[in-house]
């Protein structure tokens, strides 16, 4: 493994706003392959932070360049969470690969890497992004709707701390955002536009998969849990797909155990890879 990687944070732009991002630079022994890195949605980002960046700080001592980055209303990037959604998110994927296809000019093909809603979102991007030939799904999102309602949950569990009881149930929420409200999950807004477009994404419903690179599909559990049945369809639908099981906490909520690292995940990704 490499030694010589440099870590800069830095700003690129997507239209008339500014994204975070930060370089992971393996130096001269330059893989073929860029990964852009999309971290999980809302709340999830915050407690899959120090895994997200650790892989790719493994990954650029492999010699792979990385580009990891919060979208906008994320992080330390411009804008307002409830002015993104679904559409922005595909933009500024679209310009995180330009820029790093800019500042690393020996990089031929692409990867991403997505967690959670970020795999879905991986998905999707593949979809219609050029040179995109490597695609990492860690235990996507497959079914929007069901997304949604998990997230509606939390408001649930909010109300009943904050007031000792629910006042807007989830189906009184859902009439809500629809007549134009913003509802609150864990400090986010959740518009309109951003519920329309989350709840219609189903990726064992589209079509057909234009994306024909290679695929792994990773399914992060406990030990002893059956396999997910909509990532063995979902690994069915790509050509050169595998799917693995490993064995780790889920590190994008609030457990008990601390997460720096998911080595198992860690090992079985560059496994795959073939390190």
């Amino acid at each position: 493994m490499l030694e010589s990687m440099v870590e800069t944070p830095l700003f690129f732009s997507n239209g008339d706003y500014e994204l975070f991002g930060v370089l992971h630079d393996p130096g001269p022994a330059l893989k073929k392959i860029g990964f852009i890195f999309l971290h999980p949605f809302a709340e999830e980002k915050l407690w899959a932070h120090l895994v997200f960046a650790n892989f790719a700080r493994e990954l650029a001592r492999h010699g792979y360049p990385v580009l990891r980055f919060d979208c906008m209303g994320h992080g330390d990037s411009e804008g307002e969470f409830e002015d993104s959604n679904i559409e922005t998110r595909l933009s500024d994927i679209a310009a995180a690969q330009q820029f790093l296809r800019d500042k690393c000019t020996s990089i031929d093909t692409f990867g991403l890497l997505g967690l959670r809603f970020g795999g879905t979102l991986a998905a999707l991007a593949a979809e219609s992004l050029h040179d995109i030939r490597t695609l990492v799904l860690w235990d996507p999102v497959v079914d929007g709707k069901k997304y949604m309602q998990g997230l509606l949950r939390v408001n649930l569990a909010t109300q009943n701390a904050v007031y000792k009881k629910i006042i807007h149930t989830r189906e009184q929420l859902v009439c809500m955002i629809q007549n134009g409200d913003v509802v609150d999950v864990d400090g986010y807004g959740i518009t309109q536009k951003l519920y329309e477009q989350l709840v219609a994404i189903n990726l064992l419903k589209k079509p057909e998969i234009q994306y024909s690179g290679d695929s792994l599909i990773v399914q992060i559990n406990r030990s002893g849990k059956k396999i997910n049945s909509s990532f063995e369809k979902l690994s069915t639908r790509y050509e050169g797909s595998e799917l693995c099981v490993v064995n780790e906490q889920p590190f994008w909520k609030e457990i008990k155990s601390f997460y720096s690292r998911a080595d198992n995940l860690f090992s079985a990704t560059l496994n795959w890879l073939g390190h």
